[in-house]
Order: C-alpha cells, then sequence, then structure tokens
C-alpha cells in the first residue's frame, strides 16, 4: 500500500517539483536546491470489520535557506488536502482522506520550510 499511496501523491502534488523519501531524508549539500516530499506510515487503527485503514504523514519541505517558499508549500499541501476530498485513490484503495489541516510552516534547522499533513487511505 505505501507504494502505492507514493504513486497517488506524484500523480495528484507537483511531481516535478518534489523528489520522493521513503521516510526521513538525510541532508546533504547536494540535495540543498531540492524539494522534498517524505512520506511515513504510521500504522493506523485496528480492522474493523473487513476495512483496513492505513494511515501516512507527508511532509512537503522547500530548498534549503528557502523560508520564502513556505507559501508554496502550504498551497501545495492545501491541493493535496482538496485531492483527498475527491474519488481519486490508489490502487486497491476505496478512498483517501485527509485527517486534519495542514501543521505548519515550520523550519529546520537548514532553514527548509516545512507542512506536514496526515492522510488515512481505507482499503
Amino acid at each position: 500500500m505505501f507504494d502505492a499511496f507514493v504513486d497517488w501523491l506524484k500523480l495528484t502534488a507537483s511531481p516535478t517539483r518534489y523528489t520522493y523519501s521513503r521516510g526521513m531524508w538525510i541532508d546533504s549539500l547536494a540535495l540543498a536546491d531540492t524539494w522534498i516530499a517524505v512520506v511515513l506510515a504510521t500504522g493506523g487503527p485496528g480492522p474493523d470489520v473487513d476495512d483496513r485503514r492505513q494511515r501516512f504523514r507527508v511532509l512537503l519541505l522547500g530548498p534549503r535557506n528557502g523560508r520564502q517558499y513556505a507559501d508554496d508549500i502550504q498551497v501545495d499541501m492545501e491541493s493535496l488536502a482538496a485531492a483527498a476530498l475527491g474519488d481519486s485513490a490508489p490502487c486497491a484503495a476505496a478512498s483517501v482522506r485527509a485527517i486534519g489541516e495542514p501543521s505548519g510552516p515550520g523550519y529546520t534547522t537548514e532553514n527548509r520550510a516545512w507542512v506536514s499533513l496526515d492522510f488515512e487511505v481505507l482499503f
């Protein structure tokens, strides 16, 4: 399900802008200009009858020393949240929904602006 969710993100977000990381990324000078999308599987509640609900935390980050990109990242995350209200879903999933509203912006030690949001995939 993890790979299917990442594929959904790539089709829904700004796929050419973000480099996707499975779990936390390791920052380096080679990534200084890179926009990063971090995807973390966070488990989910126990199955309810036959329904399983996997949860994912998504962090979108701008380039290093890019505090000025906080608004752009917020807009990208809000577009993901809006897409989760629609009919598109990863392969084998019934639906994707945002849990709550985007959190942030925050800033890393390298001054990368970030915004996070949790999603739930029902399958």
